[in-house]
């Protein structure tokens, strides 16, 4: 399986390890050019006890890459976990400024089936304004998209051609 995770901070880079480290191959992404080149030497940005040695042994296998280019990866994914953050906005709600830009660079780009999960800690609704963000920027005319959301107001938008959509879950079930 191949996954791209957008934002390298606790939540993206523990994760997008954590997933190579099962076996996935995993695309970190992020726009901080600086920060990826520096991953790319080996310099872990955050303290997490285990994670330099995990990020060693998976970019070593292969299975873990670095990158500011999501449009260049998305050919190559079946799941997206945008990861990025939400900082508090004037009134202090969460600025989504950050997760929409993921959704339109994925909506730009999107010319297969993927999985698109909001890992960011986002207030419910998002889901929907990250689905029409997604569909405002792509064109494919039979594309389905449903929404499931989970726990801690993090969401799941799936998109998915109406005619492959009972196929793709089957193979995401499956492990693919």
């Amino acid at each position: 399986m191949n996954i791209a995770i957008v934002g390298t901070g606790y939540v993206g880079l523990v994760s997008g390890t954590c997933f190579a480290d099962t076996g996935a191959n995993v695309t970190c992404v992020d726009v901080d050019a600086g920060k990826i080149e520096r991953l790319k030497n080996g310099e872990i940005p955050i303290y997490e006890p285990g994670l330099d040695e995990l990020v060693k042994k998976n970019v070593a296998a292969g299975r873990l890459k670095f990158t500011t280019d999501l449009a260049a990866v998305l050919d190559d994914v079946q799941i997206v976990f945008s990861a990025v953050g939400t900082p508090p906005d004037e009134d202090g709600s969460a600025d989504l400024k950050y997760v929409l830009q993921v959704a339109r660079t994925i909506g730009q780009n999107l010319n297969h089936y993927v999985v698109v999960v909001t890992k960011s800690t986002v207030p419910v609704g998002t889901a929907r304004k990250v689905r029409k963000a997604i569909e405002e920027l792509n064109y494919e005319p039979n594309l389905y998209a449903s929404l499931l959301a989970s726990k801690k107001s993090r969401m799941i938008a799936c998109l998915l051609p109406e005619s492959e959509a009972g196929e793709y879950w089957e193979k995401v079930r499956n492990g693919f």
